[in-house]
This record gives structure tokens, sequence and C-alpha cells, in this order.
């Protein structure tokens, strides 16, 4: 019994590892075609999720580089998130771009978080990224990624036109997997301990919701009460699941 947990274990961090790049292409069509509501919540899920795809994470500096200078009170909050996820990556080639954001006339709020990122990336003296290495404007003409092109393989499908449970990551919100995979055949929630803990202001964990996916697996969701968002905790990949809650 324990052989098979491991090895459903392996398989399934094997096939996440080979569908990161179905995720990370969701996240650049996303900070490179859409508005400030996209970009925000794409440099979100990266937070979320630990992306750490230099071909992603390229395109959100180049995205941050682009916008910052002429960003309003109403785009601190999206710039902020972008600064986050480059800080969460844990790679100092996004130092010099931080570093700029920091240093500059921004809103006081950007530079706070471009400051708190730069000390997570740390100053290796690593290769930095170069603004305008990325085409955003062509990027968004062709809907294709910036040369160099590495697009690797597209996953295969299933029969509804959409992926499978293994592409997805934790940290993901709820709406990002559905968008993936299509609805759940049933779902189910619940409120869990946390919800009646007198001191939880962070209201972490107060509901989870079981996605299920009859003959596929199921997905376990926690809601944070303080984001209003329900993000993936588990991904359970089982085909003999029924699809009942």
């Amino acid at each position: 019994m324990n052989r098979c947990i491991v090895a459903m274990v392996m398989a399934f961090s094997f096939s996440a590892i080979q569908a990161a790049d179905v995720v990370g292409q969701r996240y650049i069509d996303q900070l490179t075609r859409g508005g400030s509501v996209s970009i925000k919540q794409a440099a979100e899920s990266m937070y979320n999720t630990g992306e750490r795809n230099t071909e992603v994470l390229d395109v959100a500096a180049e995205v941050l580089l682009d916008r910052y200078p002429t960003s309003s009170s109403r785009d601190i909050d999206t710039l902020a998130w972008l600064c986050r996820a480059l800080g969460n990556s844990r790679n100092s080639r996004y130092y010099s771009t931080l570093n700029e954001v920091a240093q500059s006339n921004s809103h006081r709020k950007l530079r706070k978080y471009a400051k708190k990122a730069m000390k997570e990336v740390g100053n290796s003296g690593s290769e930095q990224y170069v603004k305008g290495s990325i085409d955003i404007a062509a990027m968004r003409q062709s809907g294709q990624e910036a040369e160099p092109q590495k697009v690797a393989e597209a996953q295969p499908e299933n029969s509804s036109g959409k992926q499978g449970l293994d592409v997805l990551r934790e940290g993901m919100s709820m709406q990002e997997v559905i968008d993936l995979v299509g609805h759940p055949t049933a779902t189910s929630t619940h409120q869990t301990g946390k919800a009646w803990i007198p001191f939880n202001f962070g209201g972490k964990d107060l509901a989870r919701t079981y996605l299920l996916y009859k003959g596929k697996g199921r997905v376990v969701c926690s809601h944070d009460a303080y984001t209003s968002t329900t993000r993936v905790l588990e991904v359970i990949i089982d085909s003999a699941e029924t699809g009942y809650p």
C-alpha cells in the first residue's frame, strides 16, 4: 500500500513539472494581452504557486518596468503583486529590476514592496534581466512568446478540450482550476475547526471546498476570508473517483 502511495506521488510530481509550460503560457497570455485586472490575477497566482520559470518571470519583469513609470494610483496594487511574484521566485536575476522601481519616484507602497522583494531575491552578481529584452507589443499582437521561443509541446487535452488535473498547482485560485480543467462533476463545502477559533485574525482556512471530477480525482481548496479567495490546497489524482460527495 505504501509503495502505491509513493508511486502516485512521484507520478503526480513528474506530471506537474512536465505541465509547467501549460500554466506558464497562461500567465504569459494574461500578462501581455490582459488589462490591469488580468495582470494582477496572473501575478497573484504566480506568487501563490511559487512560479520559478524564468521565461514567465522575464515577462513579469518587463511588464513591471514598462508600466511603473506611468502608473496611476489604481495600478499600484497590480504592480506591487508583480514585485511580490518576482521576489518569491528567489531569483537574483531580478534584483536590478526591483532596485530600479525601489529607487524611483513611484508610489511609496510600490517602492516598499520592491525593496522587500529585493531582499528576497538577493544580489548574487548573477546576470540581470535587461529592460526591452522582451517585446511586449509584439507578443500582444502575435499571441506567441517572444524570442528566443522555447514553447514546449502542448500537453494532451481530454475530450472536453480541457487539461487534466495533473496541470494544477497548490496555490492556484479555484477559478483558475475551472478555467484549466473545467467544471467539476460535483462540489462539497464544509467549515473547518479554524472557523471557530476566536483569534484567527488572518481568516485562514475557514472552509474547504472539494471539487470532484469523476474518473479523475478531486481538488481540495481552502478559503481565505481575508482575501475572499479560495485556493488549491491539495490535488488528489484518482481514477476511481466516483464524483459523489
